[in-house]
């Protein structure tokens, strides 16, 4: 029997040179290997394509929400209403005179990888960071020293506005765990990366030692959101220290563990449901608060059908 969304996804198909899935599965599309399905999945091919997608939902006045690689989300086990535009498509990265632009799908990794091989250092921060380049952006990642706003320097973006267009950004634009684009609604399709000419050597040494300290911490044990919450800079203690003095490492609901290694690390050990790990986050939440008086801040964006 064709339903509402079969006709939904039949007609943004026509204008559309991606794939349009009715009721598709989100769960292989986060990091954390959960989530129910979405009314809607689009898979643009491109920048064009991403443009025009949004175009098309925003004239059927569908809601919509972009994933990138899914890394700083946890979706509802109840999925998403409305439509769900995934940027797996746009991996492309290629590097020309110091400058590295790379597609808002591609993952972070797999740009700390293309900089290396182009001798180009700046980038190594991205070594091992879960997620893509274009979530990248819209959260101002940072890790190691290193933050995206150092080096972004353009991005071509789709403005529900004006369509696709370029724009010219600084250090100033961004703060800690913010960009503009938070506020601008911009879609960040392709990034352009400042990078700087470095010695082979010291690049990968620089990004072997950060995947040695993110496995010493046990940090890509398990599917996680990376860090649940965000540090408070005022406080002076990271958030995973203030869980920790809580006693909370190790704290499971089902499948669902704070990290024995990194206490601001949720886990999934394996069948975990995303109620469980809300159930695991909120009561973290409250203890801390209890004990400490300090109010933890989500990192990770609860994306979906949640009826708290």
């Amino acid at each position: 029997m064709t339903t509402e969304h079969d006709r939904l996804a039949a007609q943004l198909r026509a204008g559309l040179r991606g794939e349009v899935r009715a009721g598709h599965p989100l769960a292989a599309h986060t990091h954390y290997r959960i989530g129910g399905p979405a009314d809607l999945a689009l898979f643009p091919a491109d920048a064009q394509d991403l443009a025009r997608a949004v175009e098309l939902l925003d004239a059927a006045g569908l809601p919509r929400v972009v994933l990138g690689g899914g890394c700083n989300v946890l979706v509802s086990d109840r999925g998403v209403r409305g439509a769900v535009v995934l940027t797996e498509a746009l991996r492309q990265v290629r590097v020309e005179d110091g400058a590295l632009t790379a597609g808002a799908g591609a993952r972070s990794h797999d740009v700390a990888l293309a900089a290396l091989d182009a001798g180009l250092t700046g980038a190594e921060f991205l070594a091992h960071l879960p997620g893509s380049i274009g979530g990248a952006c819209f959260m101002n990642a940072r890790a190691y020293g290193g933050e995206i706003s150092q080096v972004l320097r353009r991005a071509a973006v789709v403005d529900p506005a004006i369509g696709l267009s370029e724009v010219q950004l600084d250090a100033s634009q961004f703060a800690y765990k913010r960009s503009p684009f938070q506020t601008s609604g911009a879609i960040v399709a392709e990034a352009v990366l400042q990078l700087a000419d470095g010695d082979r050597r010291q690049i990968e040494d620089r990004m072997t030692h950060i995947e040695r300290e993110r496995r010493a911490r046990h940090e890509l044990d398990h599917p996680s959101c990376g860090c649940v919450f965000q540090n408070d800079h005022a406080i002076g203690v990271p958030s995973g220290q203030l869980i920790e003095s809580c006693g909370l490492k190790g704290y499971r609901v089902g499948d669902a563990q704070v990290s024995l290694h990194h206490a601001n690390f949720v886990f999934n050990l394996g069948a975990a449901t995303a109620r469980d790990v809300h159930t695991v986050i909120e009561h973290v939440r409250r203890t801390v608060a209890e004990r400490t008086g300090h109010h933890l801040e989500l990192e990770v964006q609860l994306v979906g059908d949640w009826d708290e």
